[in-house]
């Protein structure tokens, strides 16, 4: 069972607040302690598609920050869009799934025991059939 709050005063301990989506809304969690329990108060901030920029935030507290203190990192997070823009920063950077493609097609050349010498031109090495480098493979990797 959840204790719900109908209203927060800035000055009483938090002990933690959250701004998540949830249901195409983005919501505020405010968590304060109460008579030795913890109360929720939920502010709803407006449809998902306003808050693009802004990260998911929770902020654990356990009572040693006020809800003012904690509301007002909230509003920070919500204004300063550093984390967003580093995100798409990382992944206009990121050759993860290149580097993996590459990976991919290194072991399939090996497989079928080619190599590259120019843009259209593969080579079989050592005069090795497909067919003996598979068995090899399999033996390789069944241990025998």
């Amino acid at each position: 069972m959840q204790i719900l709050a109908s209203k927060v005063h800035s000055d009483e301990p938090c002990y933690g607040l959250a701004e998540i989506p949830e249901n195409g809304r983005w919501l505020q969690k405010i968590f304060v302690i109460r008579d030795d329990c913890i109360a929720k108060y939920q502010v709803d901030l407006g449809p998902e598609s306003d808050f693009e920029k802004v990260m998911p935030l929770v902020m654990p507290s356990y009572g040693d920050d006020t809800v003012g203190q904690l509301m007002a990192y909230a509003d920070k997070n919500r204004q300063d869009h550093y984390w967003y823009n580093r995100r798409q920063e990382m992944l206009g950077e990121s050759t993860l799934i290149e580097d993996h493609l590459r990976l991919l097609d290194n072991g399939t050349r090996q497989l079928f025991n080619q190599s590259v010498f120019g843009p259209a031109i593969s080579v079989q090495r050592n005069r090795t059939n497909r067919q003996a480098m598979t068995r090899h493979l399999k033996e390789r990797l069944n241990g025998n």
